[in-house]
């Protein structure tokens, strides 16, 4: 008999209402499967907060009933699907409010592992931010592909034969030209959308006024990412970024709080 069965034979015929609640402000995220658990557990569920609910601490998430193992496996699974979603999903809307109105994708999945990409991607979407640079079909080209064809107009060009209608999105590094030179050289090969990937406010400024002096500022989108911070939000939105690609501020986000109680004794 191992030790789990021994400790709970006494109360073997017996079953608990248990509930989950926030301890701390937040958006609540990962109630899919939350949900999915808890069928595989066996749980009468007696209630589930919708995914994206407004978290005060006390905030009830996840109420429900069970025998004694049930309720310490509830323990040892249930918070672990929602903590770290959760906090992603707060650190996503905080972002999204302070850098409004301009958008904002959060692209470092190419990161993250697959087992937890699906949850994350949701709490992203939960709070309002963006996973993709653009929503129509699009060639993205990163610093690789760029360092492999020896310069954006090259890497651009070579998408364009692909597809002359499809938006090309290229990622500035200023590595062979200066980021200026590379921005007009990436527009002149057909480049839509342009991301100062440098993480400096002064390389964005320079790109900008360019685009505008240049008259193509309102044909190609300027998107701005590198390291972005919460903190700095509010000066790079200031600067006019069509886009704003955010990384580990979003995806480092630390665990929401819940807590799992016992409540009563059902029989």
């Amino acid at each position: 008999m191992e030790l789990r069965e021994f400790l709970f034979k006494p109360l073997k015929d017996r079953s608990y209402s248990f509930a989950i609640r926030a301890r701390e402000n937040g958006i609540l995220s990962g109630v899919a499967r939350m949900k999915e658990l808890a069928v595989e557990l066996g749980l009468e569920v007696i209630s589930v907060a919708h995914e994206g609910t407004l978290l005060v601490p006390g905030t009830a998430v996840f109420a429900a009933r069970g025998d004694a193992e049930m309720v310490t496996k509830a323990e040892e699974t249930l918070m672990g699907v929602i903590g770290k979603p959760s906090g992603v999903a707060t650190a996503t809307a905080d972002i999204v409010r302070k850098a409004n109105p301009v958008k904002v994708v959060c692209g470092a999945w190419k990161k993250i592992s697959q087992s937890t990409k699906g949850e994350l991607r949701q709490a992203v979407i939960t709070s309002g931010a963006g996973l993709r640079m653009s929503e129509q079909p699009f060639v993205y080209l990163d610093k690789n592909y760029i360092r492999m064809f020896g310069g954006v107009a090259e890497a651009v060009g070579r998408a364009k034969l692909f597809d002359p209608d499809r938006l090309v999105v290229a990622q500035l590094r200023g590595e062979a030209q200066d980021i200026v030179e590379e921005a007009r050289t990436a527009v002149q090969a057909g480049a839509g959308i342009l991301m100062v990937d440098t993480g400096s406010l002064e390389d964005f400024k320079a790109v900008r006024a360019a685009a505008a002096a240049d008259g193509w500022r309102k044909s190609v989108q300027l998107a701005f990412a590198g390291g972005v911070s919460a903190e700095e939000l509010k000066n790079i939105a200031a600067l006019g970024p069509d886009i704003i690609d955010v990384g580990r501020a979003i995806l480092d986000a630390p665990l929401l709080d819940f807590s799992l109680d016992v409540e009563s004794e059902d029989c």
